[in-house]
C-alpha cells in the first residue's frame, strides 16, 4: 500500500512540476534605448523545433509561457537575428531590458527577405510604401491610393468610413485645408517614404487636431554610417502630358547626418462638372470644362550634429513653391419646369492663379539623460507662407436664341495677397520606468495672418475698385498645450494606457472694411485610453477612447466675399467655431492577418462649407457653418492574405450609419448608410523577386455621407515593376481608373431645392516611372521632422 501511495505522490509531483507553466518576457529596446515593436521571440527545442512564437507590442514587450525545460531563445525580424541564447525555464523569468543593434548584419549570411507590406500595431495600421508596386514612382498621394483602409477621392484624403483626417509628415501634423494637402502631397515622391501609419486613436502626445484620426507619412533617411541617393523620372498621361523629376540623398556617419531632396513636376488637367439646380420653376443645369496647370518644386534640406554623446542638435528646412493656372467657360442653361424647352443661358469665362510659396524651419535638440531611454527633446520652429491669388470673370445672360440680353453683362477682377507667420516651441519628455513608462510635455504657438483682398468692377468697361468688397483682414492665433501619459503592461495579456491632454486657445479676427472685431478665448480637456487583452499569441481585443477637435482653417475664417457671378459667391465665416468629436473603437485582431473594428464617432457643432441656394434670387452662397450635431456607427473588416510567397492580398470592407441632426433650416435632418468595398493585391511573378503585378479595385456603394447622397462609383487600378542592374534600377508601369468610372453623382438639398453634382477629376491615365538608387544602404538613421507643422496645415492655397 505504501509503495502504491508513493507512486501516485510522485505521479501527481511529476504532472505539477512538468505540467506547470512558466513565464519568460522581457523588453527589447534598440541602441537608442527606444522600445522595439513587432521583433520575435522563439522558444525552440532540440535547436529546431518550434514550441512558442511571440511578437513584441509597441512598448517592446513580449511574453511568453511554456511548460519547464531547456529552450533555445531567438530575437529576430523581418529575417534578421538579433539574439540566440539557451534557456534553462524552471521558474517565472524576466530578462529584463535586452539591447538589439537594429542595424546588425549577419555574418557571412545574406538577408533577402523582403519587409512586410502591411503591419497591424496596437494603436495602428502600417503599410510599408517601399514595397507596393502601385505606389512606385509616383508621390505621396498616389501613395495613399493604395493604402488599405484609407480613402482618396477627387484629391480629399479620408480614413474609410470616417470622413476626412489630418495628415501628419514624421509625427508632425499638417494643417493644410484639403485641396492644398493635395498639392503638398504630389510633391513629395513616394521613392522618399518608408511607411504610412493610418493612426485611428492618437495618444495625448500629440495634438488634438484630427476629426477621426490621423495618417502619419514616415520618410526614408540615411543609415548609420552610409550614404544613399535616389534619381527618377516619370511620364504621366492623361488627358493631357505631365511628368516629375526627382532627387533624394542621405548622408550618415559618425557624428553628421544630411539629408536633402528636390522634386520638380508639371501637370495639365481637363476636369469637368455637370450640376443642376431644381428650382420650382426653372431646372439650372450648368457645364463647366476646366483646363489647369501646375508647376511645383518643392526643395528640402537637414542637418543633424552630435554633440555629446546624449545632445543632439540640427536644423531642417523645407521650401514648396507652386505656379498653378486655371481657365474654363461655365455654361449655364435654364430650363423651363413645365415644356423643357430653353428659357436663357448664362455664359461666362474664368481666368485664375495662384501662386503659394512655403518656407519652414525648424531647430531641434535631443537630450538622453540616462541608458534606459529616459529623453527630452525641443523644438522650435518658424513658418512663412505667402500666396497670390488673382482671378478674372466676364460673361453675360443669353435669350433662347443665345442672343445677348442687354445690361447683363458682368465683369470683375479680384486680386489676394495672404500672408502668414507661425512661431512655435515644444518641449517632449519621456520617462521610461520598469513600473510604467510616464511622458508629459508642453507646446506654445503664436500665428499672425493678414489677407489683402482688391476687387474692380469692370462692367463698364474700365477697372474700378469696389471698396464695399475689397477688404484687409487680420487674424491672430495663440494656441497653448499641455500633455500627460502613462502606459502600464498589467501582465502577459493585459495592458493599458491613459493620458489627458489641455489647450489653450485665444483668437482675435479683424476686419477693416467692415470695422469688425471677433475674438475667442477657451480651454479643453482631450483624454485618451486604452485597453489591450492578449490572451495568446493569435488573438487580441483593445478598446480605445479619445476626444478631438476640429478648428476652422485659417481661410474659412476670413469675411471676404468673392463673388465669380452674378448668380455665385463665397464668404468666409468669422464667427465659426470648432468641432469636438467623441470617438469610441473595440477591435479583434486574428493573427495579424483579420482586423475587425466596431467603432461609434459624434460630432458636436459640426462645421463645414455649405452651397445655400436662395430660390427667390436664384443666388448660391458658398459659406462655413456650424450646422449639425452627428455621429455614426459603423464596422469594418480587413483580411491580409498572405499563405503564398508570390501573393499579398489586403481585401476588407466597411458599412456605417450615420445620423445628422440640423441646426438650421437651410438643410434638413437626414441619415442613412453606406458601404465600400476594397481589395488590393500584389503578385509575385518570378523566382528573383524582379517582376511584380498589381492589382487593385475597390467600389463604392450607393449610400449617405453627412448631408449627401452618393452614387455607385468603381475605381480599379493595375501595374507592373520591373527591377533591373542588381535590383537598382527600378521600371513601373501604371494604368490609373481603367474603368473611368471615378465619377460619382452627389445629391443633396439646400433651402428644400434639390442639387445634383456629377464631377470627373481626369483621373484615367497611365504613368511611367523610372528611379535608380545607388550608395550604402545598410544601415539606420534617425529622421526628424518640424514641430510646428498644424499651424502650416491650417493655410490655403
Amino acid at each position: 500500500m505504501k509503495q502504491i501511495l508513493f507512486l501516485l505522490a510522485a505521479i501527481v509531483f511529476q504532472i505539477n512540476v512538468f505540467g506547470q507553466q512558466y513565464s519568460l518576457k522581457g523588453k527589447v529596446v534598440n541602441q537608442n534605448k527606444i522600445p522595439v515593436e513587432l521583433v520575435y521571440a522563439s522558444l525552440l527545442k532540440n535547436d529546431s523545433i518550434m514550441v512558442k512564437q511571440a511578437p513584441t507590442d509597441s512598448l517592446g514587450n513580449f511574453s511568453i509561457s511554456v511548460e519547464h525545460g531547456n529552450y533555445r531563445l531567438i530575437l529576430e525580424q523581418f529575417g534578421t537575428e538579433f539574439i540566440r541564447r539557451e534557456i534553462i525555464l524552471t521558474q517565472n523569468i524576466d530578462l529584463g531590458h535586452i539591447e538589439i543593434n537594429e542595424a546588425k548584419e549577419l555574418q557571412g549570411v545574406t538577408v533577402s527577405g523582403r519587409k512586410k507590406i502591411l503591419e497591424q500595431k496596437v494603436d495602428r495600421l502600417v503599410f510599408n510604401v517601399e514595397n507596393s508596386i502601385a505606389a512606385s514612382g509616383g508621390t505621396a498621394l498616389d501613395a495613399l491610393k493604395v493604402t488599405p483602409t484609407v480613402r482618396v477621392q477627387n484629391d480629399n484624403v479620408s480614413i474609410i468610413g470616417k470622413g476626412e483626417v489630418l495628415v501628419m509628415i514624421d509625427d508632425r501634423l499638417q494643417r493644410i485645408p484639403q485641396e492644398d494637402l493635395a498639392d503638398f502631397l504630389k510633391s513629395i515622391p513616394s521613392a522618399n517614404i518608408k511607411s504610412i501609419e493610418v493612426i485611428t486613436a492618437p495618444p495625448a502626445k500629440y495634438d488634438a487636431e484630427g476629426n477621426s484620426g490621423l495618417i502619419n507619412i514616415k520618410l526614408k533617411s540615411a543609415k548609420d554610417n552610409s550614404w544613399n541617393a535616389n534619381i527618377g523620372a516619370s511620364y504621366i498621361q492623361k488627358t493631357y502630358a505631365g511628368g516629375n523629376l526627382q532627387g533624394l540623398f542621405n548622408y550618415n556617419h559618425n557624428k553628421l547626418s544630411l539629408q536633402a531632396s528636390v522634386n520638380k513636376s508639371e501637370q495639365k488637367l481637363l476636369t469637368t462638372s455637370n450640376s443642376q439646380i431644381f428650382y420650382t420653376d426653372e431646372l439650372w443645369n450648368q457645364e463647366v470644362k476646366n483646363k489647369s496647370k501646375s508647376d511645383a518644386l518643392s526643395l528640402g534640406f537637414g542637418i543633424d550634429y552630435k554633440l555629446t554623446p546624449k545632445w543632439t542638435t540640427g536644423i531642417k528646412y523645407l521650401g514648396s513653391f507652386t505656379d498653378k493656372t486655371s481657365a474654363n467657360n461655365p455654361l449655364i442653361t435654364r430650363f423651363n419646369n413645365t415644356t423643357a424647352v430653353v428659357n436663357s443661358y448664362i455664359a461666362s469665362g474664368v481666368d485664375a492663379s495662384n501662386k503659394p510659396e512655403m518656407n519652414s524651419l525648424n531647430w531641434y535638440h535631443s537630450f538622453s539623460l540616462d541608458s534606459s531611454g529616459k529623453n527630452i527633446t525641443v523644438d522650435f520652429d518658424y513658418f512663412n507662407y505667402r500666396k497670390q491669388d488673382y482671378s478674372f470673370f466676364a460673361g453675360n445672360e443669353l435669350d433662347a436664341q443665345s442672343n445677348a440680353i442687354q445690361n447683363t453683362f458682368f465683369s470683375s477682377t479680384n486680386t489676394n495677397v495672404n500672408k502668414i507667420k507661425n512661431y512655435s516651441g515644444k518641449i517632449d519628455v519621456s520617462l521610461p520606468y520598469k513600473w510604467a513608462n510616464i511622458s508629459f510635455g508642453t507646446k506654445i504657438s503664436y500665428t499672425n495672418t493678414n489677407n489683402d483682398l482688391v476687387v474692380y468692377n469692370n462692367q463698364t468697361g474700365t477697372p474700378i475698385q469696389d471698396n464695399d468688397q475689397s477688404n484687409i483682414f487680420n487674424y491672430k492665433e495663440h494656441n497653448g498645450a499641455l500633455y500627460f501619459s502613462t502606459d502600464k503592461k498589467l501582465n502577459s495579456q493585459w495592458e493599458t494606457q491613459i493620458g489627458l491632454r489641455m489647450e489653450a486657445t485665444q483668437t482675435e479676427g479683424y476686419s477693416k472694411n467692415l470695422s469688425q472685431t471677433n475674438k475667442n478665448n477657451y480651454i479643453n480637456l482631450f483624454p485618451t485610453a486604452y485597453v489591450t487583452y492578449v490572451p495568446n499569441e493569435n488573438n487580441s481585443f483593445s478598446f480605445n477612447y479619445s476626444r478631438r477637435i476640429r478648428r476652422p482653417d485659417f481661410d474659412y475664417l476670413n469675411p471676404f466675399v468673392i463673388k465669380t457671378s452674378p448668380y455665385y459667391y463665397s464668404e468666409g465665416n468669422p464667427f465659426l467655431k470648432p468641432s469636438f468629436i467623441d470617438n469610441l473603437e473595440f477591435s479583434f485582431i486574428r493573427k495579424q492577418n483579420w482586423v475587425n473594428s466596431l467603432y461609434f464617432s459624434q460630432v458636436s457643432n459640426f462645421g463645414q462649407e455649405l452651397a445655400i441656394v436662395n430660390p427667390a434670387t436664384n443666388i448660391t452662397k458658398s459659406t462655413s457653418l456650424n450646422y449639425a450635431n452627428t455621429y455614426q456607427i459603423g464596422f469594418s473588416t480587413y483580411y491580409n492574405f498572405k499563405k503564398w510567397s508570390w501573393l499579398n492580398s489586403v481585401s476588407g470592407f466597411n458599412v456605417n450609419y450615420q445620423n445628422v441632426k440640423s441646426k438650421i433650416n437651410v438643410v434638413q435632418s437626414i441619415d442613412g448608410y453606406n458601404g465600400y468595398i476594397y481589395t488590393n493585391n500584389d503578385f509575385t511573378l518570378n523566382k528573383s523577386k524582379s517582376v511584380f503585378l498589381g492589382l487593385n479595385y475597390a467600389l463604392q456603394l450607393p449610400g449617405r455621407y453627412q448631408i449627401f447622397h452618393i452614387s455607385t462609383m468603381n475605381m480599379l487600378d493595375a501595374s507592373m515593376k520591373f527591377l533591373l542592374l542588381n535590383k537598382n534600377l527600378s521600371l513601373t508601369v501604371i494604368g490609373e481608373d481603367l474603368l473611368n468610372a471615378q465619377k460619382p453623382l452627389i445629391a443633396y438639398k439646400s433651402n428644400g431645392i434639390k442639387n445634383n453634382i456629377k464631377s470627373y477629376g481626369d483621373t484615367r491615365g497611365f504613368r511611367v516611372s523610372v528611379s535608380y538608387k545607388f550608395g550604402n544602404a545598410s544601415l539606420k538613421s534617425k529622421q526628424r521632422n518640424f514641430g510646428n507643422d498644424d499651424e502650416r496645415n491650417r493655410t490655403v492655397q
